[in-house]
């Protein structure tokens, strides 16, 4: 701090003998000592609560930082999710439109609707029971459907 050397100290030493006398010289060396030490440790007090200033105010301004990187990061977020939002509403009408199309085609059909008493939707599709095995020789609708070789069931002819 000071550039003090030693011939310095020994010539102030000599004065300070000299002044106060071998009596009071060593209480004034003490009393010197304590101020000097009571002057250190303020210095020290202050270096170390300057220090942490700065470090608070760096330490500030870097949480400030993140701060905005993450206002920003929420922002692209929700710029994001609206553009999905309008995205997925807009698959959905084209879904819907596209369903409106289909369900008008098939009531605007003149062919006839064999067999179909309700419209099945995907859930109801995989529960159905599979259809019926095919039998290539099976002829239950010839002997349903013909009439001409019905057997009579009165009994009016059997004698």
């Amino acid at each position: 701090m000071f550039d003090i050397g030693f011939s310095e100290l020994l010539l102030f030493g000599i004065i300070a003998l000299v002044v106060l006398g071998p009596e009071k010289l060593p209480h004034a060396v003490r009393t010197a000592g304590r101020y000097y030490a009571k002057f250190r440790r303020t210095v020290a007090t202050l270096q170390s609560e300057i220090e942490a200033e700065l470090d608070l105010a760096e330490t500030r301004k870097q949480m400030q930082e993140e701060l905005a990187k993450i206002r920003q990061a929420e922002a692209d977020m929700k710029k994001e999710m609206d553009a999905l939002r309008t995205s997925f509403h807009e698959l959905q009408e084209n879904q819907q439109h596209s369903l409106n199309q289909t369900l008008n085609a098939q009531h605007t059909n003149t062919a006839p609707m064999l067999n179909t008493w309700f419209l099945l939707g995907d859930y109801d599709k995989k529960r159905r029971l599979p259809n019926a095995p095919f039998l290539p020789n099976y002829q239950a609708d010839k002997l349903m459907f013909n009439h001409q070789t019905a057997p009579n069931t009165t009994g009016a002819d059997h004698v």
